[in-house]
């Protein structure tokens, strides 16, 4: 990002950026940048792209008519234009995660975008940007075809060594069953052969229809489509505008805030990494700068549910995020012990790539939770206690101490099975870890009134541990939710977050206007630390606990 003649360069048609539907009272801009990366690579650009007929016919977004359909670059300088028009720029990115149709990025981005324009003052300094990767949901019908078309192609891909497994596995397997169950009278070496053979045949024709399930389950590809596309296409936007701004001759900095959902926090913080300059001496450093490129700086990074590995938190040399990290003003993650998204699905899926030992390695950042456990030894625990929760002795009446966050965090798939960070990894006494560069909002209990039978993101049952069957009960729920019409039903243990009144607004107003702002819209009246008791009181009505980062100041 730092070479002119190279940025002059702009690959413009990795993506398209569709303007929102702006009215006469909204002071924030907002845009839908769409990368142009297909599902399949055999797919057609023109098939891929949205569909500007049904677009305009929602009233969602337009597309300015002056221009060519290929006026990327145009609305780049659109873009740079309009953040040097305010002394103090600011970019805020929403990024979907896995599974999300075009349909449900728009949705998203829109809720976002009407919240914005609603509900926070000053607001004319942003610009909202929501960011569409390639995902593909292997249940709705989308440019990869139908549920029956998407069988088709994984049958029809499938190479000659698992094609041929497959059809003589079936094969075999029939024909086995078949002479066992109606051919009389056969030797008793010819059953023992053919029961072996039935065994065989039958456990190669499941290796593969696994791995066709895995296929048709999208997962795997859409971390490809993320890490190939989503990631790129990023980069190269903030490159393209990096150089337009800087081309205007603009010398402050543009803030970068993020707001990322499951796999989109891969797209995310793989963006960082990248944007984060190797070469750049400071990037080693204990505190590095937070300037990126010519006209960059990171603000804030919010993590909603995020669908990556525990060790991104961790220290030691497998986590590759600690230098970027740092880089951040203020980071959040809002996490819970029942998301069955990551607990489930996503850890289940990253067992066949992911280099851990252990069950508990294994687990996704999103699942990590306020510890209530004294050591892995401990199968009591106690209840949760709501609110802020690592206050140090007599802070409250004294100077406001938080203690170190990765003190009060573990992971725990039930009482007999958990591990406080501490237990997982050793801890430096004098150095900040990546732990504790995160504020932690755990909303295993959270509700939005009390008086609810249920919880947003689980059944909210204030134990120590959900346990096997509390995991029963909640899929059910879950399921539920997924099948509901109106969604009316059930309970969303992955996206709920998005749902409730009070994480809805936390999550945008702290990519928006950070710590300080978001405390002060709960209480406006007080000094900081009467506004930092009221945030915890609010939290404690809502069963919600909260680790915040060490240092105050720096938020």
């Amino acid at each position: 990002m730092n070479n002119h003649s190279d940025a002059s360069l702009l690959d413009a048609e990795q993506y398209k950026i569709y303007e929102f539907q702006e009215n006469e009272s909204a002071k924030v801009p907002g845009y839908l940048v769409v990368s142009t990366a297909t599902l399949n690579v055999e797919t057609e650009e023109e098939h891929s792209t949205i569909d500007l007929a049904k677009v305009n016919n929602r009233n969602f977004f337009y597309l300015n008519d002056s221009q060519p359909a290929t006026s990327t670059k145009s609305m780049i300088d659109k873009i740079a234009r309009r953040l040097i028009e305010n002394e103090e720029p600011e970019i805020v990115i929403n990024i979907h995660g896995y599974s999300s149709t075009p349909s449900d990025t728009e949705k998203g981005c829109k809720k976002i975008y009407n919240y914005v324009n609603e509900h926070i003052q000053q607001s004319n300094k942003y610009i909202f940007i929501g960011y569409r990767w390639p995902s593909e949901n292997p249940f709705k019908k989308d440019d990869s075809g139908t549920v029956k078309e998407k069988l088709g192609y994984a049958i029809s891909a499938l190479p000659r060594l698992l094609l041929g497994i497959l059809v003589t596995g079936l094969t075999v397997s029939i024909l086995s069953t078949l002479v066992l169950l109606y051919v009389n009278l056969l030797p008793p070496s010819v059953i023992h052969f053919l029961t072996i053979l039935l065994i065989i045949s039958g456990i190669a024709t499941s290796a593969v229809l696994t791995v066709m399930f895995l296929r048709i389950s999208s997962y795997f590809r859409d971390v490809y489509r993320a890490s190939n596309y989503g990631v790129i296409d990023l980069v190269e936007l903030l490159r393209q505008l990096d150089y337009s701004i800087d081309k205007l001759g603009y010398k402050k900095r543009v803030k970068l805030s993020f707001i990322g959902h499951s796999l989109g926090c891969f797209v995310l913080t793989n963006v960082i990494r990248i944007l984060s300059d190797v070469f750049d001496v400071q990037s080693i450093n204990k505190k590095p700068s937070s300037e990126i490129g010519h006209a960059f700086c990171l603000g804030r990074l919010v993590l909603v549910a995020p669908d990556i590995p525990v060790e991104t938190i961790l220290p030691g040399r497998a986590n590759f995020l600690r230098s970027s990290l740092r880089r951040c003003e203020e980071a959040y993650i809002f996490c819970s012990e029942g998301d069955l998204a990551l607990r489930l699905t996503s850890t289940a899926a990253n067992y066949f790539s992911f280099p851990a030992k252990t069950r508990i390695s294994g687990y996704r950042l999103g699942n990590v939770t306020v510890s209530h456990f004294r050591n892995s030894n401990d199968t009591v625990g106690h209840a949760p206690r709501y609110g802020i929760v690592n206050f140090l002795p007599d802070s409250y009446t004294e100077d406001y101490d938080i203690d170190r966050p990765h003190k009060y965090l573990e992971i725990r798939s039930s009482n007999k099975e958990h591990n406080n960070l501490t237990e997982m990894r050793t801890f430096s006494e004098t150095e900040v870890e990546p732990a504790d560069l995160f504020t932690y909002f755990d909303c295993t209990d959270y509700k939005d009134d009390p008086s609810q039978d249920a919880g947003i993101v689980t059944y909210a049952l204030q134990k120590p541990a959900i346990n096997f069957w509390d995991y029963v009960v909640l899929t059910f729920a879950f399921l539920g939710k997924a099948g509901s019409n109106n969604g009316s039903k059930g309970i969303d243990t992955h996206t709920g977050y998005f749902q409730g009144k009070f994480t809805q607004k936390a999550i945008y107003e702290l990519a928006f206007l950070g710590f300080d702002g978001f405390i002060s819209s709960l209480s406006a009246e007080g000094e900081m630390e009467d506004k930092i008791y009221a945030f915890s009181e609010e939290c404690q009505k809502k069963q919600i606990q909260v680790v915040l980062r060490s240092k105050l100041k720096s938020m």
